[in-house]
């Protein structure tokens, strides 16, 4: 799909307190499938629900797009079994919106924040009178219902992400998007019955992880990425930085293996997200964040978007930045 006169113009995050794996000091014992998959900490948050740090991180990107919330038409928020708001778009409404801001949220697992970009996009696309939209994310992992996912290789982060989507006026125009879905695969987040919480698996990816299903996540990965190259009429080696989800680097680097950019995990923003975990939804906005914020962006380059999440559903999204987006401080 290609778009028209979108672009970002601001993006934000809120980052709670980072904490280091703890790994055994004697060096006898194996490392941990979580540090083997490349994880080194984790964010997490104590006194921010995920809807309170996406909060945070969308008053951010206000101000960093220099955009009200009374120019907002639409809110958008990326989530996931949020248990702290069960409706947590019209709490950022009452936050953050205009009189006029309708919010919506979307529920794409991981793939939540990237999905939400093209949901924005779409909107002002169909109401050509609409200024802005927001697009948020947030997530929290609390160790009681989320601790033993280290068991399958990954560690999850906390943390709230956003990102203004406007009309021509952004830093980085959205050229291309691209979305995938394996439905086949629903099963393995069926919820199954008689399961009663706690510390439980409820899912079955939960005990298989995705090792099972690579050809899948590499076949839909290598046709979305394929589709926004080729509408752009882009080669791989025109990419200047690959965003992706932080699901690890063993994972990741299978994945990527089936995509024509020729890159690995080190090559991608995980070398960032390692540190703070896989923040479900949250992830690709972090990313951008700090890449926008960095100062380090120039004008004509590309950055390409890499998400999935279970489910399983694929977006990917190929940016080309349109002037020099200056240095600001990020995370908190």
């Amino acid at each position: 799909m290609l778009w028209q006169d979108i672009t970002i113009a601001g993006t934000g995050a809120w980052i709670p307190p980072v904490k280091r794996e703890h790994e055994p000091s004697d060096g006898t014992a194996e490392p941990s499938m979580a540090a083997l998959n490349g994880f080194t900490s984790a964010a997490v948050s104590t006194n921010h629900t995920a809807t309170q740090m996406a909060a945070r991180a969308g008053l951010k990107a206000l101000r960093h797009a220099d955009v009200t919330g009374a120019d907002l038409s639409l809110l958008v928020h990326a989530h996931f079994q949020d248990e702290d708001h069960y409706t947590p778009a019209p709490y950022l409404l009452r936050v953050l919106g205009g009189p006029d801001t309708t919010g919506i949220e979307v529920g794409a697992a991981s793939d939540g924040g990237a999905a939400a970009l093209v949901t924005a996009a779409e909107h002002l696309t169909a109401r050509p009178h609409a200024n802005a939209a927001l697009v948020t994310a947030g997530a929290r992992f609390p160790a009681g219902r989320w601790g033993h996912v280290r068991e399958t290789g990954y560690v999850a982060g906390d943390a709230g992400a956003a990102a203004v989507v406007t009309r021509g006026t952004g830093f980085a125009r959205l050229a291309a998007t691209a979305q995938a879905a394996e439905p086949r695969l629903e099963f393995l987040t069926r919820a199954r019955k008689g399961h009663t919480g706690g510390t439980g698996r409820p899912f079955l990816a939960e005990e298989t992880g995705l090792m099972p299903h690579i050809d899948a996540l590499q076949r839909s990965t290598r046709r979305c990425v394929e589709t926004v190259l080729d509408e752009t009429a882009s080669k791989p080696a025109d990419i200047s930085h690959v965003v992706a989800i932080a699901i690890g680097s063993v994972v990741l680097d299978m994945v990527l293996a089936g995509s024509p950019l020729g890159v690995r995990s080190g090559d991608t923003s995980w070398t960032f997200g390692r540190h703070l975990g896989h923040a479900g939804p949250s992830d690709v906005l972090l990313a951008l964040d700090r890449l926008f914020r960095s100062g380090s962006l120039r004008a004509g380059e590309r950055i390409l978007v890499i998400s999935f999440g279970l489910g399983f559903r694929w977006t990917t999204a190929l940016l080309e930045v349109t002037r020099d987006p200056a240095a600001a401080p990020a995370g908190r």
